[in-house]
């Protein structure tokens, strides 16, 4: 499947909304049928995610992590990045009713659950 300009294709799809609301006489709706479908696509998969570190990610670190999410999960997804020492590092990351947890503290913990049980 060849690429597709982005850029382009929303163009098209504006200009396309724009003609039928005015063949409709609807044009005053504008800002209205946007919104809506906004919600439409936010609607289809989850809508917010979480990213905890153990320190201050730098913008080029939350920069990636949030093109990865996007790619994987759309670009309405609105993340959040919170700091939290306790998990020692790594990330956790929670999108919807999923958690990956790649924290060292979450390692550590298996580490000695397994000792335990050894």
């Amino acid at each position: 499947m060849p690429a597709v300009d982005a850029a382009v294709v929303a163009r098209a799809v504006y200009d396309s909304l724009v003609q039928t609301l005015r063949v409709n006489g609807a044009e005053d709706q504008l800002d209205e049928v946007i919104g809506q479908f906004v919600e439409f696509v936010r609607g289809t998969g989850p809508r917010e995610a979480l990213v905890i570190s153990a320190v201050q990610l730098s913008q080029a670190q939350q920069n990636a992590i949030l093109q990865q999410l996007r790619a994987k999960h759309g670009v309405a997804l609105d993340v959040r990045f919170d700091v939290d020492p306790a998990i020692l590092g790594g990330l956790i990351v929670r999108v919807g009713d999923q958690v990956l947890d790649d924290s060292v503290r979450s390692r550590l913990v298996a580490i000695q659950q397994r000792m335990l049980v050894s």
